[in-house]
């Protein structure tokens, strides 16, 4: 196999937006004119629910593999057995290969307790003595033998950041996984990339010999009720009516990878637009929780 591509997307919210449907219809249809390998999404992707079945139809579409990765939002109704089972998930985090690069997609919606470690789930998170989000340490573990095996290169994905070190948006013992990438890289072999949502942002850094892609959200940016606005009809704010704090992109953003034999990277990225109003409309700037949440997708070309 010369190269590999795939293509992913992340942070959806189809049930908190009036146009998810129109944003995954988009995506198909582009994607299905490109030849991947595997689509994957990267978390958020909507309630687990039977009418929600349409956005599967709609990938199987593509004729392709799809991958998923669990986000926290996935799991605010329903508990983690029902969005696995609605996903067609037997594990949470798992690998799979194509080529000389084997893909890991880890679980990062973890809770550490007094008692030990718990899926996050129902918004079960206290705030002020709980930690989260964290890589559990069996997972560690397992994220650890993954990387020692046969594999030339390696791809990471997860949730959320191993590189975000705003507030409390990455994953808590970041440092302990990047120490970890760090020792694999130095062995001879790669970890090329690792690819997170979550932040509803763009970012890409290079620590160590690995890419750190932070993946802009298909669809909005959140900015809470301080910076509420009414852009759409009342009907329409009536049916979503967290679209008051979130400023939507116009287009759905999305990426496409490909990884060559030699382990050259491309990502290619995207330039869109606010739909409706703007965050400098609102008296903001262009960085939003740490992150550029300019309508974009950084490009990148690494032979």
């Amino acid at each position: 196999m010369d190269k590999i591509k795939f293509a992913l997307f992340t942070d959806l919210h189809y049930d908190h937006i009036p146009d998810g449907r129109e944003r995954i219809e988009n995506f198909v249809t582009n994607i299905k004119d490109t030849d991947v390998d595997f689509v994957i999404q990267l978390g958020d992707f909507c309630i687990p629910k039977e009418e929600n079945q349409v956005l599967l139809d709609m990938l199987d579409s593509i004729g392709k593999p799809y991958y998923h990765v669990i986000g926290n939002h996935d799991s605010d109704l329903f508990p983690r057995e029902k969005v696995m089972n609605f996903l067609h998930m037997g594990k949470s985090y798992y690998s799979f290969n194509y080529g000389k690069v084997k893909f890991i997609v880890l679980d990062t919606c973890f809770i550490k307790t007094d008692n030990g470690y718990e899926p996050y789930c129902k918004k079960n998170y206290n705030r002020i003595k709980d930690i989260y989000p964290i890589l559990p340490d069996y997972e560690f573990k397992w994220l650890e033998d993954q990387l020692t095996d046969d594999s030339e290169y390696f791809v990471i994905f997860s949730h959320h950041s191993f590189e975000n070190e705003f507030a409390k948006r990455g994953v808590y013992n970041r440092d302990e996984v990047r120490s970890l990438i760090n020792r694999v890289n130095q062995t001879g072999k790669k970890v090329l990339l690792c690819i997170n949502g979550h932040d509803h942002g763009d970012s890409l850094e290079k620590i160590g010999q690995t890419y750190y892609f932070g993946l802009n959200t298909m669809s909005y940016i959140w900015f809470g009720p301080e910076y509420e606005h009414f852009c759409y009809s009342d009907e329409i704010h009536k049916k979503y009516p967290g679209l008051k704090d979130i400023v939507l992109y116009e287009e759905g953003l999305y990426s496409i990878i490909t990884i060559t034999e030699h382990g050259g990277i491309e990502i290619q990225g995207m330039n869109g637009q606010y739909q409706n109003i703007s965050p400098r409309e609102l008296g903001l700037g262009d960085v939003w929780n740490g992150r550029s949440i300019l309508p974009t997708i950084s490009s990148l070309k690494v032979e």
